[in-house]
This record gives C-alpha cells, structure tokens and sequence, in this order.
C-alpha cells in the first residue's frame, strides 16, 4: 500500500530475510521496532560490560552508560515518530473503507511521512469524487429506471384497456408480450404477459370456413416474422371450446441492419360484426321480399278500394272550403236529395235546405281550422218519412273536404227500441222493494233500482257510471277491495255467491243485508259484470243477536253457583273431565284439592242460614283470591264443600296453594262461637295429586282427594292432608 501511495527505495534482501520475514509475520510492526531495538541495547550493553571488565576503565563506563540511555531515549522517539503516522494511516484507511471521507491525514512534516501524508489525502480526495460521481450516476440509473418501469406499467395497462388483442414475437417467433385481450382469446390467462412460448404454442387457430387446423407459416404474425404486413378474417380461435372468429392484423418491425426484430399482431372478435353483416343480408332479401310483397298488395289494394267504394253504403263527397261540391266518388244507399250530377260544381245552398246547408258550412269550417275530423248528426223529412243521418267531414287537402254521409235511420229505431226496453227493465226492477244493482267488470254501476238509490238518498241515475266509494263516502278500503274479490269471483267462476252483509249507507246507518250477487250475461252469453240481490235482514240478525245472547247467559247461569257466582258442581265435572283428558295425552301432573267448612251446621244452627249464606259467599270470594292461574278453577261441590283444578301442577303446587287457601280464609275472621278448634271460621283441606293414565278415571282423582279431607278432620280439622295416587 505504502508503494502506491509514495515510492520508497527497495531494502537490499539478506539471504535470511525470507525466514524471518515468515518469523516476524504474526507480530505489528511496533512490537518488531521495539524488539529490535532493545537488542541492540542489549548487545551495546553487552559490549560495554565486556570492555569495561577487561579495561577496568569504570568512567569510561559510566559514559557510556549515559550515552547508551540518551540513544534509548532518541530511539524510542523515532519509533514512535515512524509509528504515529503509520498508525494514523491505518485509521484514516479504515474510516475510507467505512465510507468516511472526512478522515484527512496531518502533513506538517515535509519528510518521506508528510509526502505520505499528501499523497494519501490526494487519494482520498480523488475517490471521494470518484465515489460521489458514481452515487449521482447510480442515482441518476436508478430514477431512469423508476421512470421505465412506470412508462412500461402505463404502455401495458393501455394495451390491457383496448378491446383488441396484442401479441409481440421476437424473431425467432418467441412471444414476448400478450395484453390481457391476446391471453383470453388465446387460451393464455394463467400465463404472464410475456409467456416466453412459441408461435407454434400460442396461436392455436382454426380455419372458419372448414374448421381445420390453420398452417402456422400461413398466419398472418408468421408473415410478419418473413418481414411482410398480414392480415387474414378467416381465424377461428378457440377458447373455453367457444368458436370464435378472429380478424388479424400484423406488422414486422426491423432493426438498424434490416432485419426483423419483432412482429406485432393486433386481432379482435368479429363475433358481432359477423353477426351483423349476417342480418344486414337477412334484412335486404326480407326488404326486397317486403317491397315486392307490398308492390302487389297496392295493386290489389287499389283493386279493392275500387270494390270497396261501390260496395260501401255511404255518400262520399269531395267539398271546398266554401261549400262547392267538387265531386261525389260514390252515392252510396243514401237518399239523395239531388242526383249527384245535380250537385257537382254547385253550391251547397243551392241543392241542401237552408238550416241543413248552414250546418254543414259550420262544421266544413271546423274541420278546415282544427285539422280535426268532425262528426253530427241530423235528420230531414224525406218522401218516405223521418231520415236521420250521421256526416263525418274529414280534411283531404288544402282548403278542401271529405264528407262521408251515412243513413242512420236502422240504427235510431233501435236505439229508441232499446231505451224503451231499459225503461221497462228500469220500472220493473224499480218496483222491486230489494236492493238491485248491476256492476260491471270494474264493478262500476251499470243500474239501479230505486230501493238502491233510496239506501244512499239519491237517484238511480246518479250511481250509473259510478263507484261505490264515488257516492257512498262510508264504505272502507277493506270492503272496497272484498267486493272486487266477489265480483271477480263469480266473472271468473260463473257461480253465483250468497252471504250476510253489514253496509253502512250515505248517512251512516248500518244495516244488515242477506246478498246474492249473480253473473250477468249479455245477449252473446259472455259474462261481463254481476247482477247483486240484497234484502234487509236487518230485524233477523237483531232477534238472532238477542238469542245468541239469551242462550249465553243461560248457558253462564247453567254452570256458575247462583249463591257464591263460582262454577256449581255441573262445570266442575266438566272441566275437570276436559283436563284429564288433555293430561293423558301430555302426561302432565294434575292436583285436586277439596275442602268443606269446619263445623258450619252448628255455625248455622247459632247464626242462622241468612249468616251461613254470607260466610260461604265470603271463603268463595277468599278462595277466589287464592287461585290466581287462568287455568284454574274453584267451584262450589256441594253445601259448605269446594274444590280447585289444579291443571299442570305437581304435589308441591298443590299444597302452596292450600296454605294462601288457609291464610285468605283465616284472614276473615269470621268468627265461629261453636267451633271447637278456633274461635274462627277454619276450613279442612284434602290433597290428592297424579299423572293421569287411560288406566284410571277422574273419580279416582276425586276419591282420593275427599280421602284426604277425611283424613284432615280425623286429624283434628283446621288443617290439610295429601294423598298421592
């Protein structure tokens, strides 16, 4: 390192130099300089002592003592002012290898060290800049290929985006580019876009016309790689074994030499397209079968509004603005009141009456200003009689009209015939006390009776046209939309419906009404609306009401206790009956508990039966208080004796309840002088509890409930007793 950075003068090499070069190698260069020189004081020493023995000359000694000590002295000195610039070189030298440049070396010296110095900042100083060039360069090569990158990622999604496939081949026909197009039409979408595959690889195509295998150096890219433009519309590709045909479009691209580096290949779906010339075939030869077609039907058309004309029974008749008859195309089955020659060319109120002129002057002028057909009707008194005729004047050119002429007269006679008819069906049905209306499909009134009109305060002419909801405001959203149902109901089914209504008419009166509502044919048997029938029921369902309510309280008072208002001995049976039965099948618990007054026919025979009555009429409200469930029942068994269903409810229940049972009565005090137990009304109470069975029966309940109410008094009354079944 030293020769590159100052050259020195080589060392003469002694003949053991390369030996104790490899001696003296494991150890600095310090530690050499101090091992050398303190062998040659040693030796000097050694030389010293020996002279000094054989000359006996001790001053000469002591001089040379003193001599040798300044030389050390001295000797250290240099080594250590040869070591401190190396030592200084070697850190300047590692802070460089660290990257450190600002580690310069002292050159106060102008000997071989300060050269060394120099030389090596110089050399630091160079490679700093040679090392800050190559950070800007390597700077400089690293954004340009950010920018590559970032300019490839944008070509790439722009080629991705485009509707069209883009494939690149090197000139060895190697792909090195696919967009995201190229790789779904080609079977390639798990592939990268640079699947590094062969021509023979990628582009597996097919010949649209046969289905065969395209050649591959007849492909267009293969062109394209012999250095020609190509372009074909006769590829089939294939993907997802979806026939697909493929217009494709290639260029070469040529390097500095001439040669062909790349071809691109740029292809597309001409599904669509094909698809499109197809029916734009179709089309012409349906549109030249159309204009021919329709060639032939004007003809015949022509031909047959020839026939039409002469067969058609009114009067055409070409008109001008001001009334000039300019020509009659056809007279029609029309009494004339002029022979058409008469009329053509002449003024209308010359050949019409006056009134019948003016008239169709007016409405001449209507049509000519509207644009818009105009239709009346009139009548004339004719040699035969009354003629009615409708004229439609109809605009045909600039200042210029149609008038289309025709004799009504068939058609006013049934009109009138049929309004005599609606008359009589009106005051027949008018006559009728019931409610008659009929709807139509919309269930809009089509008629009404009287009694219809009556029920809402109005005329049957005033609900004709109408809805119910329009003239009767009481009528809901919900009856509103069940009277569809019924009507639509028998449209559909052609089966008349019958029911109870209620409906509350115009002033908001309900009344009750027994409804038939029928379907209504026309004269063809088609069923076009429903013909409704309601009669007042409304006294009926007022006794029928009051029965239901009569029947109610009989059936109330047949089963509940006329003394205590409890349920009597009939509804316990009952209900005690339904319950077993329900329990068999969920094999559910059921309790009973009886109990009866202690003593009370002495408390009766004290206090009087008036007393007794009230003291049973209080423990049946006490006990009342005591059964809270639904589905419990007290009743009153018999005499001064009750019981309780306990649906659902185990032992443990059972005798909960018996305790507020006993609390409730004993909360009474209603006091008992005869009583030997307690100075108190006290009342005896039997348990009994079971899972009921088909095996057993109700009475096997009550048996063993009225052995439990034995066994309370046996016991000393005032107390309760269970039984387990």
């Amino acid at each position: 390192m030293l020769h590159l950075i100052l050259p020195l003068e080589p060392v003469p090499k002694l003949p053991l130099y390369p030996l104790l070069s490899r001696l003296l190698r494991p150890f600095s260069l310090r530690t050499v300089l101090v091992a050398v020189f303190v062998l040659q004081i040693t030796s000097v020493v050694g030389l010293l002592g020996f002279l000094t023995f054989y000359l006996g000359s001790w001053p000469v000694a002591l001089l040379s003592l003193g001599a040798i000590g300044s030389s050390a002295v001295v000797g250290l000195a240099v080594v250590n002012r040869i070591l401190q610039p190396i030592a200084q070189l070697r850190r300047a030298i590692q802070a460089t290898a660290r990257g450190n440049w600002q580690t310069p070396l002292p050159v106060d010296s102008l000997d071989e060290l300060g050269q060394l110095a120099r030389a090596f900042n110089g050399m630091a100083a160079e490679l700093r800049a040679s090392f800050s060039e190559l950070e800007h360069l390597n700077h400089e090569l690293t954004h340009l290929n950010s920018e590559l990158r970032r300019s490839e990622r944008r070509w790439r999604q722009f080629l991705d985006g485009i509707p069209l496939g883009i494939a690149v081949y090197d000139r060895d026909g190697q792909m090195v580019f696919a967009s995201q197009q190229a790789r779904i039409l080609l079977c390639l979408e798990d592939m990268p876009s640079v699947p590094s595959l062969s021509l023979e690889d990628t582009c597996i195509a097919y010949q649209a016309s046969s289905g065969d295998r395209y050649p591959t150096e007849a492909l267009p890219i293969a062109q394209a790689l012999r250095g020609q433009p190509g372009w074909a519309d006769d590829i089939e590709l294939r993907p997802g074994n979806q026939p697909i045909p493929i217009e494709m479009a290639t260029t070469p691209i040529f390097d500095p030499t001439g040669q062909v580096e790349y071809a691109i290949a740029a292809f597309q779906d001409i599904t669509t397209r094909q698809q499109a010339q197809t029916l734009l075939a179709n089309y012409n030869q349906i549109l030249e079968r159309q204009v021919a077609d329709r060639t032939a039907a004007l003809r015949q058309a022509e031909a047959t509004q020839r026939i039409i004309l002469e067969a058609i029974p009114d009067l055409l008749m070409r008109l001008s603005g001001d009334g000039v008859c300019l020509d009659v195309m056809n007279a029609g089955s029309v009494d004339l009141i002029a022979e058409p020659s008469a009329q053509i060319g002449r003024p209308m109120h010359e050949v019409l009456p006056a009134d019948m002129a003016a008239e169709r002057m007016h409405y001449i002028r209507l049509a000519l200003q509207t644009g818009q057909p105009q239709v009346y009707e009139y009548r004339f008194q004719g040699a035969k009689g009354w003629h009615y005729e409708e004229s439609r004047i109809v605009t045909s050119g600039p200042n210029e009209v149609l008038a289309i002429v025709r004799d009504i007269t068939e058609r006013k006679r049934a009109e009138a015939e049929v309004a005599r008819q609606r008359q009589f069906l009106q005051n027949v049905i008018d006559s009728i006390p019931s409610i008659i209306v009929v709807k139509d499909h919309q269930n809009r009134v089509q008629m009404a009776n009287r009694a219809s009109a009556a029920l809402h305060g109005i005329t049957p002419a005033d609900m004709v046209g109408k809805l119910e909801t329009d003239f009767n405001p009481n009528i809901s959203d919900l009856e509103t939309s069940r009277q569809r149902r019924i009507t639509q109901q028998v449209i559909d089914t052609h089966m008349p419906y019958q029911g109870e209504q209620a409906i509350v008419d115009r002033a908001g009166i309900r009344r009750w009404y027994q409804v038939v509502t029928s379907p209504f044919q026309d004269a063809s048997g088609t069923v076009n609306g429903v013909i409704t029938n309601c009669i007042d029921i409304t006294d009926r369902k007022g006794m029928e009401t009051a029965l239901t309510e009569a029947n109610t309280t009989l059936e109330r008072l047949a089963t509940l206790d006329g003394l205590t208002h409890i349920p009597n001995r009939r509804r316990f049976d009952q209900y005690l009956d339904q319950e077993w039965q329900r329990l068999v099948r969920e094999q559910q618990p059921l309790s009973l508990i009886m109990f009866d007054v202690d003593f009370f026919k002495p408390y009766n025979d004290c206090l009087g039966h008036q007393q007794g009555d009230e003291a049973l009429i209080a423990i049946a409200a006490a006990a009342t208080r005591s059964v809270k469930r639904a589905a419990d029942l007290l009743a009153r068994y018999g005499g001064e004796e009750f019981a309780v269903i306990l649906p659902n409810t185990r032992r443990t229940g059972a005798e909960i309840v018996a305790k507020t049972l006993q609390q409730e009565i004993a909360a009474l005090h209603i006091a008992h002088p005869q009583s030997p137990v307690s100075d108190y009304l006290t009342v005896s109470i039997g348990i009994a509890s079971v899972v009921p069975t088909a095996d057993q029966a109700p009475e096997d309940l009550i048996a063993a409930a009225d052995a439990a109410l034995y066994q309370a008094k046996r016991r000393g009354r005032d107390r309760y007793w269970i039984r387990l079944i």
